[in-house]
């Protein structure tokens, strides 16, 4: 091995990342990102998580447990409701994870060492229902330990939209966002990037295309294949995975279509910005598929993160469609049921034609 050789090569490397400062910002930046993003959004414990309570019992029995179940750090209380069906009501909206009823008889039986109360989850996410129940269980010890003995008291818990407690029929819904996102994003800013490093859009001078034409007819194929993904992901989803589909397909197709399209969109604008292949796909798995992945609430819950980290699902286009996915699928509910989750998409898409529209222009590539 020639040792001049190799530091030839190295020097010309090292010339070649400093005049691509792009290139090396995302070198150095990408891992930290990540440890960052690792570090801080996957957490496999609850904090404050919103559990409501219905107090029949009115006692001061009844009063202390939910005192104990307040001041835990776990669960944040919330004592608004009160009856069974408005309950129902906020999980079936994702406005609590829980809810805690104390039956009218509590002081009663649990002094005859019978007393019970019952939990209700929800099971869209069976993980976080699972750490709820495990929560719920420790504060009952501790309120035990403290009474120096522990009280007769029995949990029997309700898991409503997945009785069965699979985590498969959280994850696979999830799971189409990811699939979209890659389809969506990745091979959009691939495609326009190409074109940039051949040289082919200024032979588009030379043809009876606009460059409109040309940048549609670019998104077009992909936006088939993305619906063509959707399409074989929903039907592995329900008849391999037997994931329920309460909602409406037709629902789940237009909310899919948004996402796809907000997704595109941000490739094609990865793809106009980088110039290239390469940083392209490297800038388009950042900004996409990372964040679907970590901080979309497919896997983690978005409420168990950092504020700072919340306020930034707020920009990830997953966060919207990941909840839109699993409550067609799991909870039955619609897209105009969900318009707080809905608008923000829809918003996305339009802020996104813009941005698209106005680079594009200033880069030639639209009149």
């Amino acid at each position: 091995m020639n040792l001049q050789h190799v530091r030839a090569m190295a020097r010309k490397e090292w010339w070649h990342l400093l005049r691509d400062p792009r290139s090396l910002a995302l070198m150095l930046l990408m891992p930290t990102m990540l440890l960052f993003l690792f570090g801080y959004a996957i957490r496999l414990d609850i904090s404050q998580a919103p559990v409501a309570a219905l107090d029949l019992s009115r006692s001061a029995e009844s009063r202390q447990l939910l005192a104990r179940f307040d001041a835990s750090h776990a669960f944040a209380l919330v004592r608004a409701h009160d009856s069974r069906r408005a309950l129902r009501q906020a999980i079936q909206h994702g406005e609590v994870w829980g809810a805690l009823i104390v039956p009218q008889d509590y002081a009663r039986r649990l002094q005859e060492g019978r007393a019970r109360v019952q939990l209700l989850l929800d099971g869209v996410d069976a993980n976080t229902a699972r750490l709820v129940r495990n929560y719920a269980l420790l504060v009952l010890q501790a309120l035990g330990e403290e009474q120096g003995d522990v009280p007769a008291l029995v949990i029997r818990d309700r898991v409503y939209y997945n009785e069965t407690r699979e985590s498969r029929l959280a994850i696979v819904p999830g799971v189409i966002a990811l699939l979209m996102a890659v389809i969506g994003a990745l091979m959009t800013s691939l495609t326009i990037a190409r074109e940039m490093e051949l040289g082919n859009l200024v032979m588009l001078r030379t043809t009876p295309l606009t460059r409109g034409e040309f940048l549609f007819g670019k998104l077009v194929p992909y936006f088939v294949l993305g619906m063509l993904d959707l399409v074989v992901a929903t039907a592995a989803a329900v008849w391999v995975f037997d994931v329920p589909l309460r909602g409406s397909l037709p629902g789940l197709v237009g909310v899919s279509a948004v996402f796809l399209l907000v997704v595109m969109l941000q490739g094609a604008l990865i793809s106009i910005l980088a110039g290239n292949q390469l940083l392209a796909s490297q800038i388009s798995l950042v900004q996409t598929f990372l964040p679907a992945f970590l901080l979309s609430g497919f896997v983690f819950a978005i409420e168990n993160m950092p504020v700072v980290l919340q306020y930034v699902t707020y920009l990830v286009p997953a966060r919207y469609y990941v909840t839109l996915s699993k409550a067609i699928f799991l909870k039955g509910l619609t897209p105009l049921a969900l318009w707080g989750v809905t608008l923000p998409l829809l918003l996305m898409l339009l802020i996104l034609v813009l941005m698209v529209r106005r680079r594009a222009r200033k880069l030639g590539l639209l009149p």
